[in-house]
């Protein structure tokens, strides 16, 4: 009964996890300084700057989006058929933790800790991985017969690629080369978020039916 209590709880972290993540992000660019943040001439990460108003809301939505996306990596790693399941799992579980990491390692925090400035590697875990992660959780589903949910994976996952892509082709020869920049941040943040919903969504059913089954 404890353990199924935990899976419970591990799934409505992961239904939690890109709602909060995803949520602070937007509403960070709602109401963040024209000088803090644009869709044409900052990054996301600008909003998580020192001193501005978005600071707290940008990196804590980051930080605790992450941090809830663990329990449920393991929700799933305890669902997994197979090692290219878990594979996709251990995937996901350093892409969040890049995700935390760049609301920890927000950019200027070498002014408060660390001589190393870590935000881009961050960053570059998350966003380089996440797409792998679906990938490959998806090909493992297509093989344990759940072509569906692993067809989503991998088409959600591509879409990574294609948003930056898409962003440097539309780049070539532009004066301003980093415009727009924060574009396919977000497309691929919504792509990773919305593969944990649907993986969420897909395991809470499961989780209810075990709640109205006598323990063994």
């Amino acid at each position: 009964m404890i353990d199924r209590n935990w899976r419970r709880i591990a799934t409505t972290c992961g239904l939690a996890a890109p709602v909060v993540a995803l949520g602070a992000i937007v509403l960070a660019t709602l109401l963040a300084a024209p000088e803090t943040f644009t869709w044409r001439d900052r990054a996301l990460s600008d909003m998580g700057r020192y001193g501005t108003r978005t600071f707290y809301l940008f990196n804590g939505g980051l930080i605790l989006g992450g941090l809830l996306g663990i329990p449920f990596g393991w929700r799933l790693w305890v669902a997994s058929r197979s090692g290219l399941d878990r594979l996709g799992v251990v995937l996901l579980w350093i892409a969040t933790v890049g995700l935390v990491g760049v609301g920890v390692f927000f950019i200027g925090h070498t002014e408060f800790y660390l001589e190393a400035d870590l935000h881009a590697p961050a960053a570059l875990l998350y966003f380089g991985l996440a797409p792998f992660a679906q990938w490959v959780y998806g090909t493992g589903q297509i093989l344990a017969d759940e072509r569906r949910l692993g067809l989503i994976s991998i088409w959600l996952g591509i879409v990574h690629p294609l948003a930056w892509l898409g962003w440097l082709l539309s780049r070539v020869g532009a004066s301003e080369p980093m415009a727009w920049f924060a574009v396919p941040e977000i497309v691929a943040a919504l792509a990773f978020g919305c593969w944990i919903l649907v993986l969420a969504l897909g395991q809470y059913p499961r989780d209810t039916r075990d709640r109205t089954e006598p323990a063994r």
